[in-house]
């Protein structure tokens, strides 16, 4: 996959913040793009973005969440371009509200889409990449998959679980000598719209939280303001096209934050409580 250009990316929350800068990035290899979101009207711009620069783009409305509607993007992919050769499970959401008190709404929303959007983006690409030869997949997770957030339970368990799928699915891929690749995308703050998320949160029928905590109060400061303060997509969708190019698992773009995981590794081997 060190060659690119001519080739199909498929990228799902293609619409906004890392989605669309990797389908910039990807655009930039030459390559076909096809972009996948449940919001149109901003897939509908970074379309016409793309097309303006000569870039060969499908838009397909896609929730990840739903397995039907990932297996139509595929189906929709082959139909137009005949071959997907990378691709990003990127769609991802954070969720807000009590995780033990609100309704359970907000974590059938929040797994539905970080953790089974990638399971059915799996599902039904890896086929496709196996049976053409080549292919690598990018499974969008979190510093939240390396290290735990207070307040934040179900963005720390999809993410979680996005490593732990994404580590087991390369070391199977690669002991049955698969030709397709795998990586885990570990960014920490990066400035996109995902605390604007709520919005798609109570249009899809999961109740924000209607008194917050103090704590939870406190971390959606927090993350406001990281996210305002964050890196640019492009520079996390620059790493990600040299990380499919090497062929490389980790992809954890902010090096200040690589050593927080080795720490509570340590403290873990050590026994001692998280802190």
């Amino acid at each position: 996959m060190q060659e690119l250009q001519g080739k199909v990316a498929v990228i799902t929350g293609g619409a906004s913040g890392i989605g669309r800068a990797l389908a910039h990035a990807f655009a930039a290899e030459g390559m076909k793009v096809v972009l996948a979101d449940v919001d149109e009207v901003r897939m509908r711009a970074v379309e016409a973005e793309l097309a303006e620069g000569g870039t060969e783009v499908l838009p397909v409305v896609c929730d990840t969440s739903l397995e039907p509607s990932v297996q139509a993007l595929a189906a929709a992919a082959l139909e137009r371009f005949g071959a997907a050769h990378v691709l990003c499970n990127n769609a991802g959401v954070i969720g807000k509200g009590d995780p033990w008190s609100a309704p359970m709404s907000t974590w059938e929303w929040v797994v539905g889409i970080n953790l089974y959007g990638v399971i059915h983006g799996i599902r039904a690409f890896l086929p496709i990449m196996q049976e053409q030869g080549e292919g690598h997949i990018v499974n969008t997770a979190s510093m939240a998959g390396l290290v735990a957030l207070p307040a934040a339970a179900p963005y720390n368990v999809t993410k979680h679980g996005v490593v732990a799928l994404s580590e087991g699915l390369y070391l199977e891929l690669k002991a049955s000598g698969s030709p397709v690749r795998v990586s885990a995308l570990c960014p920490a703050f990066v400035r996109t719209n995902l605390v604007e998320g709520q919005q798609w949160q109570e249009r899809l029928g999961a109740e924000p939280e209607a008194n917050p905590t103090p704590v939870g109060q406190m971390i959606d400061t927090m993350l406001k303001d990281g996210v305002a303060g964050g890196i640019d997509p492009a520079e996390v969708a620059r790493q990600v096209v040299a990380a499919v190019k090497a062929e490389q698992f980790w992809i954890l773009t902010h090096p200040e934050a690589r050593q927080a995981p080795v720490e509570r590794m340590q403290r873990a081997a050590n026994q001692e409580n998280p802190g």
